[in-house]
């Protein structure tokens, strides 16, 4: 007897329908697994035997086929492990009166029966639905762990599953379908404000700007002078994400098996901070079954990397082709896989080993010979500086203020107020030009084509960008970047056209 149970499978982001197609047939007993299934896959075989019987089903002493189709997609996970149960189980008439044609299962078996969670659960749902597989009708079925993450795809109804023998009751009974929690997220883990910083105004205007257009940055300073501080108030004056770029973030850290635990969706920009030693795959995304990396759980919000200089060379010249293109794509052997990473890079570092090289106090002395400096400020690439938007030298604060007195500092609630205006005002400058077919992008992300549509240059202004140019020996990429950057602070001064004030600051905020 032949039964039919639907499925999905990820390929990186990208869902694909798998029918799992199960024969039971008279002859020895065996279990064939066959579709090009993982090893992950073919170990399902163990489990269903175990989960059938401890769940009072009975399992068939008799020859067993089970295909996944389309056989030219290969099949990862133990998420098919309930669709193939209830494959067997229908095609051995223990499914009577239960119509699962029109239903999509993923789900991993314990061996008392029991259904555990897997990852991905949200790009699964959003696959069903995009594929246009998912017709009036549809349900998916998921894990009790998943529902928070599945019903965020409101067009798609949910079933929640807690163990085998009540989905097959409950499928038999009358389907209830899991309703639509509240969107919630983890809370934001650097708790800094703004306010916490003292002092430092400089370097607080340019956090301030890269917030406001999505620009990156590079704080080069003395140790102890703020600048893990200044990148980790950043997440707390960030624009509230958008309902679509909510939906993605929360994808890709599902996909990564790293969305917290009961959470439906992340509502909270994502901040990333690898440590120095981080491995190229882990950065950039990869494995034998390709994960997303540090880049792509940035996605929509901000990668930090601590003491720049001391990642690895083959590291930091990884980050070129995300910055640029704003995806990444891995490649193996039986295919590619792309990655979004639309961040900010925000990165720190010493201007020299010691760290006191550009110290404005008389009592630290740079200790460093020439070379050792010049071998430290090579290990970033001159390419991967062109990238950087805003780079900002942070000083010592002075010790009144480092103390409280002096005033008090502006928070970061009033600051992020005024940024969200800003991204309005963006908005509201894109959708004049390119409408709402074309996906929205902040200033710091606009094309050298979108750049020359969005922004109006005054002559004088004109003019100080050439004597740039021309003495400082800026690279076309840095004058593109550079621009981006006065069209920030001309939206943060509530100005229409870019004047000489916005080019000459951008241009203060470049030390290379």
């Amino acid at each position: 007897m032949l039964a039919r149970v639907q499925s999905v499978v990820l390929e990186g982001l990208e869902a694909h329908p798998v029918l799992v197609e199960v024969d039971v047939a008279n002859g020895l007993p065996a279990f064939d697994l066959v579709g090009l299934a993982a090893a992950s896959v073919r170990e399902a075989r163990e489990r269903v035997r175990a989960a059938i019987k401890n769940s009072a089903f009975d399992f068939p002493l008799q020859r067993i086929t089970v295909n996944l189709a389309p056989a030219n997609v290969r099949k990862e996970g133990s998420g098919l492990d309930v669709a193939i149960a209830l494959g067997i189980l229908g095609a051995t008439g223990q499914l009577q009166g239960v119509d699962i044609g029109n239903v999509f299962v993923v789900g991993e078996l314990a061996l008392d029966g029991s259904i555990r969670p897997v990852d991905g659960v949200l790009a699964m749902a959003l696959g069903i639905v995009k594929k246009a597989v998912g017709q009036k009708g549809t349900w998916f079925v998921v894990p009790e762990e998943n529902v928070d993450e599945a019903v965020q795809v409101a067009t798609l109804p949910v079933m929640k599953a807690t163990a085998l023998r009540s989905l097959v009751e409950e499928l038999s009974t009358g389907r209830k379908q899991a309703k639509r929690q509240c969107i919630t997220s983890s809370p934001v883990v650097t708790g800094v404000d703004l306010a916490d910083i003292r002092d430092q105004s400089t370097a607080k205007r340019a956090v301030a700007i890269a917030a406001a257009g999505g620009h990156n940055l590079v704080l080069v300073g003395s140790p102890g002078t703020g600048k893990t501080m200044l990148a980790r108030a950043l997440p707390s004056i960030l624009p509230v994400m958008t309902e679509q770029e909510s939906l993605d973030a929360t994808m890709i850290h599902s996909v990564a098996a790293q969305l917290p635990h009961g959470v439906g969706r992340l509502v909270h920009r994502p901040f990333r901070s690898p440590h120095h030693h981080i491995t190229l795959p882990a950065l950039i995304g990869g494995g034998r079954n390709p994960r997303p990396g540090e880049v792509s759980l940035a996605h929509h919000g901000v990668l930090f990397m601590d003491e720049w200089p001391e990642f690895s060379r083959d590291a930091l010249e990884s980050l070129r082709q995300p910055l640029e293109d704003g995806q990444v794509t891995v490649a193996r052997s039986n295919g590619t896989v792309v990655f979004p990473t639309r961040f900010m890079l925000v990165a720190s570092m010493n201007p020299c080993p010691c760290g006191n090289l550009l110290a404005d106090d008389n009592a630290l002395e740079c200790t460093c010979t020439p070379n050792a400096i010049e071998r430290y400020r090579q290990r970033i690439s001159g390419p991967l500086w062109d990238r950087m938007d805003l780079q900002v030298h942070v000083a010592r604060p002075r010790y009144d203020a480092l103390r409280g007195e002096g005033g008090s500092e502006e928070t970061s609630a009033a600051v992020q107020a005024q940024i969200m205006a800003v991204r309005e005002k963006q908005l509201w400058r894109w959708r004049q030009k390119f409408g709402t077919k074309v996906a929205f992008v902040s200033n710091g992300h606009l094309r050298t084509d979108m750049l020359r549509e969005l922004t109006t240059v005054r002559p004088e202004a004109e003019d100080l960008l050439k004597q740039a140019y021309q003495r400082l020996g800026l690279s076309g990429r840095a004058v593109h970047r550079t621009l981006k950057v006065a069209l920030t602070i001309a939206d943060l001064r509530d100005q229409m056209i870019v004047g000489s004030e916005e080019v000459a600051e951008a241009l203060r905020y470049r030390l290379h």
